[in-house]
């Protein structure tokens, strides 16, 4: 794969959770980023950093634009719908959430309220999906599609939550008082809403599933996200879960799990690329102007340094994409700069060739060479050495449980 990268620019910004999670490991060689996203821009030096963005206040959520009245619908006009969310971000499911796709949808109308749509009863809950779907009809309308209730909740200007920026939790208690930028309202307040859409089960590749679109009650912030997706029987009944209904014809975008892909795989980039990119990074800026290593004359080095033996890893110099779960893609570099220092850095794949800093690690003043190494058994992780089984000049690029990629030096 030649030319991989076309720019690296980030798309939307990670939640201020993101400032939390990691950890920063000193060493003598420099310091690891322990993967609080930040958000690359090419065409600034500047960048918004995790840090920054947790200082920002929480949304105010948004009043209905009318007086509530009973069923009321909302004509939603045909237009794009970006689908899904920003790699990187907290609370993402990179196997069920698609990576920011467009997708283009129809003229369509939707209930502002979850059936039976009149704010002088409570929402309808405890039913399956087909008795949603029979209750829809009875009115001459139908279940909402999954990218039709998505696109009502994130509104015109493509928001992460129903509020805006971020999640209001007093829409949790007052989920009537809080409208979408389309003046949708309780939309993921605290119910689950059935729609017609189906999603195929993750290990079971023959099964589908329904689709609940919304939150339940007391859910974690990043749960309320419009792009949230959670499979379910079709059968379900809960009191958590209810409907909505939708007019006009249905629309037939499907938003399908991303295909499993190559654990590990080679990739050619163009140095003065890598080089600009690096300058907007914060973290990285000083390094200079940036090379690669070499194959295989470096890799001999790296190995000759040490008599721990290759072990059955596959190493490498140069860049790799990793996807080490259904659905997440990140590309790992290792490094010199025209500084003296060395570094491996690892970013989130986004839409059109563009990237996300999601951690990196610095050796001040050690020029390296570093390998990367893998081995086909393990996705979650890829080792870094300059002296291969030498304690304190090697470390490892984590994927963890909680979808977060630290760089450590062991």
């Amino acid at each position: 794969m030649r030319n991989v990268i076309s720019w690296f620019i980030a798309a939307g910004l990670a939640a201020a959770a993101l400032a939390s999670t990691g950890c920063r490991h000193a060493s003598k060689a420099g310091a690891a980023d322990g993967g609080s996203a930040e958000s690359v821009r090419a065409s600034s030096t500047s960048v918004l950093s995790a840090a920054q963005d947790e200082d920002r206040a929480p949304p105010t959520q948004r009043p209905p634009k009318k007086a509530l009245g009973a069923l009321q619908t909302v004509k939603i006009e045909a237009g794009t719908l970006i689908a899904g969310s920003t790699p990187g971000d907290v609370g993402r499911d990179p196997g069920l959430e698609p990576a920011l796709a467009k997708v283009e949808l129809g003229t369509y109308s939707i209930d502002r309220l979850p059936y039976p749509n009149d704010p002088s009863q409570p929402a309808r809950t405890g039913v399956t999906r087909d008795q949603a779907q029979a209750l829809c009809a009875e009115r001459g309308e139908r279940l909402c599609t999954e990218a039709e209730w998505e696109r009502a909740c994130k509104g015109p200007d493509n928001d992460t939550y129903p509020t805006g920026s971020g999640w209001d939790p007093a829409c949790e208690q007052h989920p009537n008082a809080c409208a979408s930028g389309y003046d949708v309202v309780a939309m993921g307040a605290a119910l689950r809403e059935w729609t017609s859409s189906s999603v195929r089960g993750a290990d079971d590749q023959e099964r589908t599933l329904a689709v609940l679109r919304g939150a339940r009650p007391k859910s974690a912030d990043v749960d309320h996200r419009c792009a949230r997706r959670e499979p379910a029987d079709p059968g379900a009944q809960g009191g958590d879960i209810g409907f909505r209904c939708c007019g006009g014809a249905p629309n037939a975008a499907v938003l399908e799990r991303p295909k499993p892909l190559e654990a590990f795989r080679k990739v050619q980039l163009d140095a003065t690329q890598v080089t600009d990119m690096i300058k907007t990074i914060p973290q990285l800026a000083s390094l200079g102007d940036i090379s690669f290593f070499k194959e295989p004359d470096d890799i001999k080095t790296v190995t000759d340094r040490g008599d721990a033996g290759k072990g059955g890893a596959i190493m490498t110099t140069g860049p790799l994409m990793w996807s080490p779960e259904l659905g997440e893609e990140l590309l790992v570099i290792a490094g010199r700069g025209s500084s003296g220092s060395s570094f491996v850095a690892a970013f989130y794949k986004l839409p059109d060739d563009r990237y996300r800093i999601a951690s990196s690690f610095v050796l001040e003043q050690n020029a390296g060479p570093i390998v990367l190494a893998y081995n086909g058994w393990v996705h979650n992780r890829i080792t870094w050495s300059t002296c291969w089984g030498c304690l304190g000049e090697e470390g490892a690029v984590i994927y963890r449980k909680n979808r977060r990629v630290v760089i450590e030096q062991l």
